[in-house]
């Protein structure tokens, strides 16, 4: 019983010298005075075009790609005229001319778009590089 006593006083005292004490002193923040200022901005950019050869203002055509091939195909259209091609299908397509002329940069996945600009006249055959049995032919007149 002796022994439970000092150990009990021992607790006693470390409790009570934990717990007394200063307090610890106030720290008080005083904000910073700080003028705004502008920052420099870079002007802005305009946003790549799918195609420079991109024709804006000038007449349009469209073409739809879907998963088996290209709606409208086959069109005639004038000199000048722009085609845009959208891929409104699941698969990604190309639309690449057989000749070498003009063509998507890569693969369109859906919701993407191409667009050329044809300027002169003549046929111009196109296709599908990754689906080879879609194929479709532009006709430029004058």
């Amino acid at each position: 019983m002796r022994q439970r006593v000092p150990m009990f006083g021992l607790v006693v005292a470390l409790a009570i010298a934990a717990c007394g004490g200063s307090a610890a002193p106030a720290v008080t923040f005083h904000p910073a005075s700080v003028e705004p200022t502008a920052a420099p901005t870079a002007p802005p950019t305009a946003a790549p075009s799918p195609d420079a050869t991109a024709n804006p203002g000038g007449p349009t055509a469209a073409v739809t790609i879907f998963d088996n091939g290209f709606t409208e195909a086959k069109i005639t259209i004038a000199a000048g005229t722009t085609v845009t091609w959208t891929n409104t299908g699941r698969r990604s397509h190309t639309v690449t001319s057989v000749d070498g002329t003009f063509g998507s940069d890569g693969s369109l996945s859906s919701g993407l778009t191409y667009a050329h600009t044809f300027a002169t006249a003549g046929s111009f055959d196109y296709i599908c590089t990754i689906h080879s049995d879609m194929r479709g032919t532009i006709t430029v007149t004058p």
